[in-house]
């Protein structure tokens, strides 16, 4: 191990990483916690891989089971549900972020999706509280669900086209 490998603070990138802000290396450390979670990897190998410190595990740990919790509550409520169900209150999102898209009058994921699908909608970035930056996690937060619009995203083209068969529950 050399001395500039001692010396580097947990948590952070080595100095030849791609620069990222704190925000987005946190938003890369949650998806890669995600991803090894799902591979069954323990909390305390994915702060070793990811040389994370208490504080950025603990973050992490409390977004994932918020989320896990918020997809078992809602599949005890109603079998039936998907992804675009979901409710932003209850994602991954940092917590200034999910009251943002709530006060804009985002309950769900579909809400949400359905509404940067639409070309009238200004974008993401137009909403007060939200740049660039928190936009792109919204995105990323609707990609990993499958909820960007584009060809998969069958549900809210059929939606779109027989507005009778757009689910009551989420208006």
């Amino acid at each position: 191990m050399t001395a500039t490998a001692r010396t580097q603070p947990r948590g952070r990138p080595p100095p030849d990483a791609a620069m990222l802000s704190q925000a987005q290396q946190a938003n890369l450390h949650l998806d890669e916690a995600r991803e090894m979670r799902a591979a069954g990897l323990s909390y305390r190998e994915i702060a070793r891989k990811l040389a994370l410190t208490g504080n950025q595990l603990g973050r992490i740990r409390r977004a994932l089971k918020r989320a896990k919790a918020s997809r078992t509550r809602l599949r005890a409520k109603d079998p039936d549900a998907t992804d675009r169900d979901l409710l932003i209150a209850q994602s991954v999102l940092p917590s200034g972020l999910r009251q943002t898209l709530k006060a804009a009058g985002f309950r769900t994921l579909g809400d949400l999706a359905q509404s940067i699908a639409d070309p009238d909608f200004p974008g993401l970035e137009a909403l007060p509280g939200i740049g660039p930056h928190r936009a792109q996690m919204v995105k990323g937060l609707l990609d990993h669900h499958g909820l960007l619009s584009g060809p998969e995203d069958l549900r809210a083209a059929v939606e779109a086209l027989f507005p009778e068969f757009q689910d009551s529950r989420r208006s």
